[in-house]
């Protein structure tokens, strides 16, 4: 096949999700590839899986928006905030009940959150140690930890019995929709985990769009499975290069006043931007660095034509 691809994976509950990405190195005997978001074990659907060339372009859809399908259950708390942990608070059925009312204020109170407390299991690094090896030691009070920016919402409740609540969720890329669930807990007073996650969508991408995992056996795929880096791409915003700034580009050139031209507003700073030639092929990506008055953008990557 040919290098720089993007593989939309349905990750099974089950493997991790470096599992995946080694199962598709083998399938495809190559060396490089990396996965865009991870999804616990636990959890299923969608997994990016960027491969050869295309593993460069992970921060673009690394920060893609999420959307979830989630199952929350009351009645049971784990150190974790899934149904993997260890249980740490427990309410007979009989002994609780969640009303509507509550629950529905509590979902509108988290979906206006903009931080979150991560939860202690979680592979964020505190001074280059992962906090779930401090949790596993006992070194770690994850009720301290500090919040992190996340955007939170729409929240979607699909169905309620009382006990077990089905909804779904979009937020944004590094939200734990654990630690949703645990916070949806102590927001109602009840105890509650995760017990079941399907990741829907990242940016664009649909799950049903996905290849499942288990036919990634080796020899079982086709020559050139997955997304181009123009494919993957098409649907960020463009500016398209002056012909002279599109033969600069290709030797790394910064663009320059009047280098590219483009009609819509730009986004703001951060978003990520196509760079096509006067012939529409993509040529690179840039980065918004100030919009408004004074635009500057400035080239991140540099992506030949397939």
């Amino acid at each position: 096949m040919r290098p720089g691809r993007l593989l939309l994976i349905d990750k099974p509950v089950g493997p991790t999700s470096h599992d995946a990405v080694s199962a598709v190195r083998r399938a495809l005997g190559l060396r490089r590839a990396g996965h865009c978001g991870t999804l616990d074990p636990a959890a299923s659907g969608l997994l990016l899986v960027l491969v050869g060339e295309a593993t460069r372009l992970a921060e673009v859809f690394a920060g893609h928006e999420k959307v979830y399908r989630g199952r929350v259950r009351f009645g049971l708390a784990t150190d974790t905030d899934d149904a993997q942990g260890r249980e740490i608070a427990r309410l007979a059925d009989a002994d609780f009940q969640v009303a509507p009312a509550a629950l529905d204020a509590a979902l509108a109170a988290l979906a206006a959150r903009r931080s979150q407390r991560p939860p202690g299991f979680s592979a964020i690094k505190r001074e280059g140690v992962p906090l779930y090896k401090l949790a596993r030691a006992g070194r770690l009070d994850a009720a301290s930890l500090p919040e992190r920016p996340v955007r939170v919402g729409p929240i979607l409740p699909l169905a309620f019995d009382g006990r077990e609540l089905e909804l779904e969720i979009t937020c944004s890329a590094g939200t734990y929709v654990r630690a949703l669930a645990r916070d949806l807990g102590e927001l109602v007073g009840v105890p509650a985990h995760l017990a079941a996650l399907r990741r829907l969508a990242s940016g664009p991408f649909r799950v049903e769009q996905a290849l499942p995992l288990d036919a990634l056996r080796p020899g079982a795929v086709g020559e050139a499975p997955g997304l181009s880096p123009a494919e993957a791409l098409a649907s960020l915003p463009a500016v398209v290069a002056a012909a002279g700034y599109a033969e600069r580009l290709r030797f790394g050139a910064q663009p320059g006043a009047g280098d590219l031209a483009w009609q819509e507003p730009l986004p703001p700073p951060g978003a990520w931007l196509r760079v096509l030639s006067p012939a529409q092929e993509l040529l690179g990506l840039a980065q918004v660095e100030a919009a408004g008055d004074s635009p500057r953008l400035a080239l991140r990557r540099q992506l030949g034509a397939e």
